[in-house]
Formats: structure tokens, sequence, C-alpha cells
């Protein structure tokens, strides 16, 4: 069930959009997905400045880890990525260590999140973070290291989320630590490392492609990124429309506002059919969205009102910037990924690394997409240390070799898809 050469599911808009530098269409519902959440996410003040706390209030169960001190929902600042101009609020969590912050504070890890939907509720500040993701923040705190999450620009807040796009999610992620930072100046050291899984890799590797420009006073040392969203240049090839996922993941990308100047609308451009996909993407979460899709039989083929090749064309190119982000990169793939296959993953790394960035790839047998961020905890923690010493991780990208075939998922792993 293919939508793209490339990419399964997700990853064949991904391609397209993953690292999409600018605002887009103005022909977008501006408030798709809002609503659902409490006014705690609502500023109703003016906001004059980004990454400032703009408020905090404690979380109960299912929102605090086992090695948290303090867990708090909390609501910031940040720039108007959609359209490089103008503040809007932004919301998360945030997550101290048990015990006494060492001399200069706990180093922050600041964590981009994968995908779950466009609609406000969908927010994990607001919904939960899933167990996987609890458990992947409890290691961090437990290794000690202070924790903010970022929802992303639009997703609990008010506005449209801007689902894979560069610059709100990259802001997102530094205006995050700005806020931790400033709120926490005793507890929490300005020395940051970026951790995302999917969305998120492309999120984190956005905020550090952005970094020196946008937010040059923070101490980022390193950047993990697991099951790795994001591409080398070169053309899209659709071949499979068959599938729910050749509907849903363009209809929710086209909606949070990725269509060119000109494009038709969304509206436009759906089916009746089509129609009810882009409904329920306003108002749940992405698994139940799967569900109304393939419950009634949307798919590419019957979901739009153009072929899905033309509107793959009303994106702009989004491919990877090439630049040397200038801190270590960790990456981590698992083989079993059928989400994002490995050799996708393999040709973004190879492409970065012609850029002079200084990579640590790391694969693992048997493992799928959903579980390589924990899975990986064993490499990626070590690595994240390393850099916060002014180490240097051996980089991978003299002897990168193709991955081989996907392989069959690993039978006990936790977390596996």
């Amino acid at each position: 069930m293919q939508i793209f050469d490339r990419y399964k599911f997700i990853v064949g808009f991904a391609s397209v959009v993953g690292f999409m530098s600018s605002a887009i269409a103005g022909d977008v519902d501006a408030f798709f997905g809002d609503g659902g959440t409490s006014d705690f996410y609502r500023w109703h003040e003016a906001l004059k400045e980004p990454g400032q706390m703009l408020r905090q209030e404690a979380v109960g169960d299912g929102y605090f880890a086992d090695n948290a001190s303090l867990a708090r929902r909390i609501l910031y600042s940040s720039t108007d990525g959609r359209f490089g101009r103008g503040v809007v609020e932004a919301s998360g969590l945030l997550y101290l260590p048990k015990g006494s912050p060492p001399p200069g504070g706990w180093p922050l890890v600041v964590w981009g999140h994968g995908t779950l939907g466009v609609a406000d509720v969908c927010a994990p500040s607001w919904k939960k973070p899933t167990d996987r993701d609890g458990a992947f923040a409890d290691a961090w705190l437990q290794a000690g290291f202070a924790v903010v999450a970022p929802d992303y620009q639009g997703l609990g807040t008010r506005g449209v989320h801007p689902y894979l796009q560069r610059r709100p999610e990259g802001y997102s992620v530094l205006d995050a630590a700005r806020a931790a930072l400033r709120a926490y100046p005793q507890e929490i050291a300005n020395a940051v490392v970026l951790v995302g899984q999917s969305q998120g890799s492309g999120a984190v590797l956005n905020a550090a492609a952005v970094a020196q420009a946008y937010a040059p006073e923070l101490g980022l040392r390193g950047v993990v990124a697991t099951a790795l969203v994001w591409s080398a240049p070169g053309p899209i090839k659709v071949r499979d429309f068959s599938g729910p996922y050749a509907a849903m993941y363009p209809i929710m990308y086209a909606a949070s506002g990725a269509l060119k100047p000109g494009s038709p609308s969304v509206e436009a451009l759906v089916t009746a059919k089509g129609k009810l996909v882009v409904e329920a993407a306003r108002t749940i979460c992405s698994d139940d969205v799967a569900n109304v899709t393939e419950k009634n039989g949307v798919t590419g083929t019957n979901g739009f009102t153009v072929p899905l090749t033309k509107l793959a064309a009303m994106f702009p190119d989004a491919s990877a910037a090439p630049q040397n982000l200038r801190v270590p990169l960790f990456i981590a793939t698992g083989l079993a990924d059928s989400t994002i296959p490995p050799d996708s993953q393999f040709k973004a790394v190879k492409y970065m690394c012609g850029f002079g960035n200084r990579i640590s790839w790391k694969k693992y047998a048997g493992i799928t997409h959903y579980a390589t961020p924990n899975y990986a905890l064993r490499d990626a923690l070590p690595f994240a240390k390393a850099v916060l010493n002014g180490g240097s991780p051996r980089s991978d990208c003299g002897d990168l070799l193709p991955p081989g075939p996907l392989q069959q998922p690993t039978p006990g792993i936790p977390f596996q898809d």
C-alpha cells in the first residue's frame, strides 16, 4: 500500500514537505482543527517576543513521568512560522528530574513527537503522551536531563497546525527551549540536545538548520533523530493510490496550509468521500482518522477531484537543505521500519553527509518504526552525554552502506508496530 517509490504512508508526502522553508497558501481555513482544549491554551493579551513562558499548570496522572520532580503543561510564545512574522502562543509539556540540579543546571532535551493529527485535541499536552513517549521522556529524566516537549504551532493552540512544515516546527522547538531556560534559569543549563521521532525528527533537524540565525543564544550541542523524515532532492514517483493512507496524509497536509499560492481550496480538491476525511481530521487524531478513511473506503484514487500526481505538484519542493548543521547528529533507523523504509533513510543520511555533517548512523535489526526511539536509547543517551562533554562522536559518513531489504519485526521488543 505504498504511495511513493521512496516512502510508505506519511513519507510519501513527507518527501515533498519535510523541509519546506516557508508558509504557503492563502486559501486555507486558518482555524482548521481548532477547538476542544481548555482556555489554558488561549492567550488573550498582546504577544511581543517569542520564547517567553506565558503560563504553566500542574498536570495529573498520565502526564507525570516516574522520574520527574515537576511536570507542567506550558504555554509559551513563538514566531508564527507560517508567515515568518508575528508572535503566536504554543503549548507543550515540561519536566524536571528528581533531586538537586548539578552546578549550572540540568542539560535540556527538546523532544519532538511524531505524527498524532492536526486537530487541537491531538496535542500531547492535552491528550496525554503515549505510553511509548512517556517511557522515552522518563529515560532522559532518569539520565539527568530536563525535558521540554513542544506540541508544535497550532496543535492545541489557536490556528491551523502547519503539519510537517519546516519553519513552524523549527521555531516551535527552539522557542520551547528558550521558554524553559528563561522560566527555570537555576534548574536548567543552556546545554541543549534536540531529540525527535518521525515527524519530530524533521522538526528537530529543521530547528538545527535555523538555530544559528534564529536562536544563536541557545547552546545547541547535538541532534538525535529517529525514524528519519527527511529527503534528498529528486523526483517524486506516485504509483499506488489504492490504500487509505494515500488519501489521509495528503488531506491532512493540504488542510494544514501547505498548498502553493493559487492552488484550489482543499474542499475543491476532494470528492464527497474525501470530505469525510477532511471533516474527521478537524476533530479527531490520526489513528481515528485512519479508521474513518478505511471504513469509508477512501483512497488516493477516489478521494480527490484531481489525480494524486497533480495534487503532489501543488506542494512546494521541500527536500533537505544543502547545508552543514554545525552540530553532531545521531540518526537511528529500525531495519524493520515499514513506515519510513530504511533505504529512504539511508539516502537522506548519505545526502546530508555530502555537506560535511558529522553523523553517527545506527541501524537496528528487526526494529520497527514505532519501537525505534526507545530501543535506540542505548546509543542515543551515550551520544548526548558525549556531545555535552564536548566530544565529537565518530562519524559514519566515510563508510555508509545500503541497509538491504526490509526486515521482519523481532518479536518481544517493547513498542513494536
